[in-house]
């Protein structure tokens, strides 16, 4: 084959790769984030994996792993954010609403006789929410595809789990000889990859784990119900940058100053500041000592960037993006100082 056939036919198979990329692409985009949730958890429960493998075999390791995986973190999760929920919906028929003569007197001396009362305001939102039930209750076709999505989900997400499980490592053998690149810039990129990886998925949710349970501990001891609820909020709360369990135990704290009990208000405030925040500082470094090595301003605009274009699953895959871009910009840096290393 001479260089112009070689020419023609590499040109063909990169227009091929477009095509049928961008097809792939679209495939999976309606199911990126249980491909992404059954990647990430693959990741986390991967040791495990590599410690059965020898004795189980490939397929009898992933099997295995794959329903200690659900047995031990997906059905107590699911089971966690039902009671939450529970709780959630408890804490919202307890709530006491304000008392309306009090609002529409409020309401008449700031803005006069002709302001609307609470009584006026209640037609147009109750004719609101009547529409609003009636087209929920009356969209049954809406309901039934909505579980055919969970129920796909859910299939895709435990097969991507057991497939990554079984042949993740030659899928990543297979990645290191497809990609383009030498030896030492895939390492690094590979490298990078875990580091992320670790920061992102283990690191954060060590913090927000430990953070959650310091806040549940110190409502407990105050007597604060529904602890459920205020632990899942304080995770989830917890792995966001700069919002973190403060948001929780602060309003608790003027909770209680409201109702007269600053005892306990002092209590929660010293415990709050030193203990469940200061935590952070302790814990953080050490969980993320493989850390994302990110601005902050930039890890900031990763995970809620990645939240928007991901749900939350982006929490985890925001980082990773933005820091492999980061990686990618400083190897090409590299070459450009060093030509001779390319």
């Amino acid at each position: 084959m001479n260089s112009a056939d070689g020419t023609s036919s590499r040109s063909f198979l990169l227009l091929l790769l477009i095509l049928f990329g961008t097809l792939s692409v679209f495939f999976v985009l309606p199911f990126l984030q249980p491909v992404l949730l059954g990647g990430l958890l693959a990741y986390l429960v991967y040791p495990v994996n590599q410690r059965l493998t020898p004795r189980l075999g490939r397929t009898g390791g992933a099997a295995v792993t794959m329903l200690a995986t659900i047995t031990v973190i997906v059905v107590p999760l699911l089971f966690i954010l039902s009671a939450a929920a529970s709780q959630a919906a408890t804490l919202l028929r307890g709530a006491k609403l304000p008392d309306t003569e009090a609002v529409d007197a409020f309401s008449q001396e700031q803005f006069g006789t002709n302001a609307p009362t609470v009584e006026t305001l209640s037609g147009p939102v109750s004719n609101a929410v009547q529409t609003g039930i009636g087209g929920v209750v009356g969209d049954i076709g809406g309901i039934l595809s909505g579980i055919s999505a969970f129920l796909v989900g859910g299939f895709i997400f435990l097969f991507t789990l057991f497939f990554l499980l079984r042949d993740g490592n030659k899928f990543i053998a297979w990645l290191r000889t497809a990609v383009p690149l030498d030896t030492k810039t895939t390492d690094a990129l590979f490298e990078r990859t875990n580091d992320l990886l670790w920061a992102a998925v283990i690191g954060n949710v060590i913090v927000a784990a430990v953070q959650a349970i310091l806040t549940v501990l110190g409502f407990l001891v105050i007597g604060f119900d529904n602890l459920i609820f205020w632990g899942v909020t304080t995770f989830v709360l917890s792995l966001l940058p700069v919002i973190g369990a403060s948001v929780v135990w602060i309003p608790a704290v003027i909770y209680l100053v409201f109702v007269g009990s600053i005892p306990e208000a002092v209590g929660l405030l010293i415990y709050g500041s030193f203990i469940i925040s200061g935590s952070d500082n302790i814990i953080r470094p050490l969980a993320m000592e493989r850390g994302a090595k990110l601005n902050s301003g930039i890890l900031i605009l990763s995970i809620f960037g990645g939240v928007a274009v991901f749900g939350f699953i982006g929490l985890f895959v925001g980082p990773v993006v933005i820091g492999l871009t980061k990686t990618i910009v400083e190897l090409l840096a590299d070459k450009r100082a060093d030509p001779s290393s390319s």
